[in-house]
């Protein structure tokens, strides 16, 4: 189109608002079970609920780098510790513990929790897998 301009920014923006969305409402589904949506998957255990998934490029050291912001609900009656794993099929993966710290390092039951982890890419991923493991 003649005068149009866009940006690779705005464009960015627009792919990440429809992966997003797909994830968004592929996350309503029962989440005992892993599930799946172009090139998206997710692997909860029964104990955990993802409750928000948010991926963006931000300088991290010096370059431009992909992070992801996830939230992770308790949704047991018990105190739980998760781990949660982050990988790209480019290869780059990351994670961490949920909570971090503590005495004892324990979600109460009901609450929630993000954490951004930046990671070793530079672009956008073609999917993501995330793992979350009760321990």
């Amino acid at each position: 189109m003649k005068g149009c301009k866009v940006g690779l920014q705005g464009v960015l923006v627009v792919i990440l608002a429809f992966i997003l969305g797909s994830v968004f409402l592929s996350c309503t589904a029962a989440q005992k079970e892993v599930i799946k949506s172009k090139g998206v998957a997710y692997n909860v255990c029964p104990s955990a609920k993802i409750t928000k998934v948010e991926y963006f490029i931000k300088k991290y050291k010096g370059a431009p780098r992909l992070h992801f912001t996830v939230t992770v609900k308790n949704v047991s009656k018990e105190p739980k510790r998760f781990r949660v794993q982050i990988f790209l099929p480019e290869g780059p993966s990351a994670g961490g513990f949920y909570p971090r710290k503590g005495k004892p390092p324990v979600m109460k039951p009901g609450e929630e929790l993000s954490r951004t982890f930046p990671m070793y890419f530079s672009t956008v991923p073609s999917g993501f897998t995330i793992v979350v493991k009760e321990l």
